[in-house]
């Protein structure tokens, strides 16, 4: 089989994993397979497997999903109860500002047996010694079957379908294997080793190179790395795996063994490193390429390393089929298939001497691999990518060579490793000077980027053999035009305009002030789902915020406010006066961590609070500086009342009942023109609240058929004698609050519904390209108030 076919089956098998049908079809592609081999001529039966391939990557994919939502842990957390759980760890254990966390497997519920992945989170992990891979814990937790976005998606993707926190102290009752345990030895005499005379990130990078243990790397850290598009060089991949095979060769050459000890050795070589490293996908990658181009010299086949990469691939993927949504496999991959096709092509055409042309033609293959990856993500493509990679991989392969020799030395005398490791020195810092000039440059984005390709292609298959200079010419201009948007300002707003971003089911609220001096002060409050605001700031060409509102840590509001803060020049993070709790999301904790690392100012606000936003005034109106209101999250939402020429707007996050009632006591702050309603339309108001307010102008910021059967009827009810817009039907809705009157700047289509407030229909007005929203009606009484 040539390799174009064997990756058109890989192709087919991860499209089937990544869309999701009935398991059953699993079971039917083998009699369809047999029979169709044999009734089919051999040319159609590439598509015939093609395509029983992806019906299998359906099925399988549902197959894992079915077994995530079954069973006793899932049952447990259907009736809120707790039971009494032993489990295995299977993940290395991370810290977080909210405790520590890992995958474990649990094995047995209440005295019965069971197998199912969850997320053990340990908020204290003074009281909760943090236990290694491999040991066996014993805990009592109720368990919570966990989000299907955000930081929840990305746990199913590794297995796990609920998280459990132990309600005592938990239990080490079994220690991990014996290679389990040498393993963990040995990381912790690298770590150990590494830190005596280095930096601490600096010693957690080089434990990351060698081992993959980057636990001690500041979270801000990856996040830079990632940024500069060099995050494959703290995930121990193809040179690392090279490395190894590089040592053991050399040693069995120096004992005298033959071409099948070699093999041997190095298969056991790469299966310990595996485990060594912790079966990271990339790790997963590199290694069974590897096992199979030795398995292939030893039987005296031979494998090509196209062949193997694609033959790895598809085993990976019909073993584990969720591998095909966690985004280092795919990278992984991706990059690895750039070096090998387009590496050798590109460094044919590059002038220089060999070893330049090499890794020029490697770098460049690589980020030409992944860019289709990195496109789908809000972050994009840095457009440093590739000198960033020309620097830091040259000095990671200095780094890693002797950081191996420093891990060796470090088995027999720590002070010795210590020694060599410190000689890494020089080569990590190029690595960290490369990410910090490489994190903060332009990037390119899918919107920014398809139609200069289209573009390209087009220009390439008509130009290419005709007129090659002319087609040099387009290709210059094509790049011009193409970074052209880039350069041209935002639009600026002549009043203050409210823009609820349309993410999904979440909130991104974009408020938009003139200043004094002509220009526009902008604050987002809150980030949506991720990708979340980031996709529809850079549509509407922002790149500076003056302030970033994070209301409260819930996914659908925080979960893209990670990217926002990567990519923007932000003036301040505000926040609540609460601290993070447990319950906090993972993208709250990375919100906070990526403002530090940028150096961006948190700022803590309650109610009472006020800050200037260009011509307008911000007032906070809650959550009070003293003690919580209740248990839920949505009732500690930062309450923002915005003022500017007699108009108000009020955004109110997620605040319910209870921040409502308090809410209440002063009405009269209440009174607002456009308000953003609570908690998505749901039905957690206080009653009268929506009346209180009594806002011309309504907006949902709602998802598209979401499972939590938001807006509520009754709220959509209530709202009916205003003007009501909503995302899930609108997209994104831009009003601008005039002294004159309201007028709608964006939206899909009409407002969902526009009545006066006895609840009759009225058209909206069309002038000078916005819609104006009339006053209501003064015929009738406005709705009555307790108050």
């Amino acid at each position: 089989m040539s390799a174009a076919h064997l990756w058109a089956l890989v192709a087919a098998l991860e499209l089937g994993c990544l869309l999701r049908g009935p398991w059953a079809l699993v079971a039917a592609c083998p009699f369809a397979l047999a029979a169709g081999l044999r009734r089919w001529p051999p040319a159609r039966r590439l598509l015939l497997v093609a395509g029983l391939l992806m019906l299998a990557g359906l099925g399988l994919t549902a197959g894992r999903a079915a077994l995530q939502d079954a069973g006793p842990l899932v049952a447990l957390a259907a009736e809120q109860r707790s039971g009494a759980m032993e489990a295995v760890v299977v993940a290395e254990p991370q810290a977080s500002r909210i405790g520590a966390w890992t995958i474990v497997r649990v094995t047995r519920v209440d005295g019965s047996p069971t197998r199912a992945r969850a997320l053990l989170r340990l908020p204290d992990a003074d009281e909760d010694p943090v236990p290694e891979l491999g040991a066996r814990v014993a805990f009592r937790a109720a368990p919570q079957a966990l989000e299907r976005d955000g930081f929840g998606a990305h746990l199913r993707r590794l297995g796990a379908g609920v998280e459990v926190r132990p309600r005592a102290a938990l239990r080490v009752v079994g220690p991990p294997g014996r290679l389990l345990a040498a393993t963990n030895a040995i990381r912790e005499r690298v770590r150990r080793a590494a830190g005596r005379n280095l930096s601490p990130t600096d010693a957690a990078l080089l434990t990351g190179l060698v081992t993959g243990d980057t636990r001690g790397l500041p979270q801000e850290a990856e996040e830079r790395f990632t940024q500069a598009g060099l995050s494959h060089l703290v995930a121990v991949s193809g040179s690392n795996v090279a490395l190894v095979l590089a040592g053991v060769t050399g040693v069995v050459a120096a004992a005298g063994l033959g071409a099948r000890g070699r093999g041997r050795l190095g298969i056991a070589a790469v299966l310990w490193f595996v485990l060594l490293t912790r079966w990271e996908p990339s790790v997963l990658r590199a290694g069974l390429m590897a096992v199979l181009v030795l398995a292939g010299g030893l039987t005296g086949r031979g494998t090509e390393a196209r062949h193997a990469l694609g033959m790895a691939a598809l085993l990976l993927l019909l073993a584990d089929p969720l591998l095909a949504g966690q985004l280092g496999f795919l990278l992984s991959v991706a990059a690895t298939a750039g070096v090998l096709v387009l590496g050798p092509a590109v460094a044919e055409r590059i002038p220089g001497p060999s070893a330049w042309r090499r890794l020029a033609g490697a770098a460049i293959g690589a980020q030409a691999g992944v860019a289709p990856v990195l496109l789908t993500l809000p972050d994009g493509i840095p457009l440093a990518g590739v000198a960033a990679n020309l620097v830091a991989v040259p000095a990671a392969a200095v780094a890693s060579a002797l950081g191996a020799a420093a891990a060796l030395a470090a088995q027999v005398s720590e002070p010795l490793g210590g020694v060599l490791a410190a000689l890494a020195w020089p080569a990590l810092r190029t690595i960290v000077g490369t990410v910090a000039v490489a994190a903060g440059g332009p990037r390119l984005t899918a919107a920014g980027v398809t139609l200069p390709l289209l573009a390209l292609l087009c220009m390439a298959i008509v130009l290419r053999r005709r007129a090659p200079r002319l087609a040099l010419a387009g290709v210059l201009i094509t790049g011009l035009v193409a970074t052209l948007p880039g350069l041209v300002p935002p639009a600026g707003v002549a009043a203050l305009t409210v823009t609820a971003l349309d993410v999904g089911q979440g909130d991104a609220v974009l408020v938009e002030a003139p200043a004094a001096d002509g220009s526009v002060a902008r604050l987002l409050v809150d980030g949506g789902p991720e990708p979340g605001a980031l996709a529809a700031l850079r549509a509407r060409r922002v790149r500076r915020l003056d302030a970033v509102v994070l209301t409260h840590p819930h996914a659908d509001h925080t979960d893209g406010l990670p990217a926002v803060l990567r990519a923007l020049d932000v003036g301040a993070l505000i926040v609540g006066p609460r601290r993070l709790a447990g319950d906090t999301t993972r993208s709250a904790v990375q919100t906070y961590a990526t403002a530090r690392g940028r150096g961006v100012p948190v700022l803590a606000v309650a109610a009472g609070s006020r800050f200037a936003l260009g011509a307008a005034t911000v007032e906070v109106l809650g959550p009070p500086p003293t003690a919580a209101l209740s248990d839920d999250v949505n009732d500690e939402s930062v309450v923002l009342r915005v003022v500017a020429q007699g108009r108000v707007a009020l955004l109110a996050g997620d605040a319910e009942v209870a921040a409502q009632d308090l809410l209440l006591r002063d009405p009269a702050r209440l009174r607002a023109d456009y308000l953003k309603v609570p908690h998505h339309g749901g039905a957690t108001n206080h009653e009268g609240f929506l009346a209180a307010v009594g806002a011309d102008v309504n907006v949902l910021s709602v998802g598209r058929d979401n499972s939590y059967g938001h807006p509520h009827p009754e709220i959509v009810a209530e709202l009916a004698g205003s003007t009501l817009l909503r995302t899930d039907r609108d997209g994104t809705v831009s009003v601008a609050l005039l002294p004159q009157g309201l007028r709608l700047l964006q939206a899909r289509g009409p407002p969902s519904h526009a009545g006066d407030k006895c609840g009759r229909l009225r058209s909206l007005e069309p002038k000078d390209g916005g819609l104006w929203i009339p006053p209501p009606s003064r015929r009738c009484s406005p709705r009555s108030r307790p108050w």
